[in-house]
């Protein structure tokens, strides 16, 4: 079955460099959980929510990586400037969320970081996937090979 989603629309080198960030991101998910659930049986640094989104904020930055510098990162048939202003939207919000949560005072109740610790994590892995594709942007149109 054929349907909008399905992986043909990334070429065969692009599928193999999306299996090794896929694989770089799990492990450090993992890593990451582990880290968590070890540091949280120590002392309680984070309410339980916050933990699990920076580990999977954690996880995206290889994942991000790999696949930006892989150039597999973008479908071909797909506006590249409304994904770019897509990443830097949502980084922005959550990093606005974040920053409200702290002028509240929210962002850190009783020693345990609150919701706003995932907002950050999640805004700051936003902003570094834009900040890399347009890294990666200027690299190709350096090399005259961009769009």
């Amino acid at each position: 079955m054929n349907n909008k989603f399905s992986e043909a629309r990334y070429d065969e080198r692009q599928t193999a460099v999306r299996g090794r960030a896929f694989k770089w991101a799990y492990g450090t998910l993992l890593t990451a959980l582990v880290i968590c659930s070890v540091t949280d049986g120590i002392w309680n640094w984070c309410v339980p929510f916050t933990c699990c989104a920076i580990a999977i904020a954690a996880s995206l930055y290889p994942f991000l990586w790999i696949c930006v510098f892989g150039e597999a990162y973008w479908w071909a048939d797909v506006s590249r400037t409304g994904q770019y202003v897509t990443m830097a939207l949502l980084g922005l919000m959550n990093l606005g969320l974040a920053l409200a949560d702290a002028a509240r005072g929210n962002f850190i109740v009783d020693g345990e970081l609150q919701m706003g610790g995932a907002n950050l994590a999640l805004g700051s892995a936003f902003i570094y996937l834009f900040v890399i594709a347009m890294v990666q942007r200027r690299r190709l149109s350096r090399d005259g090979e961009d769009e």
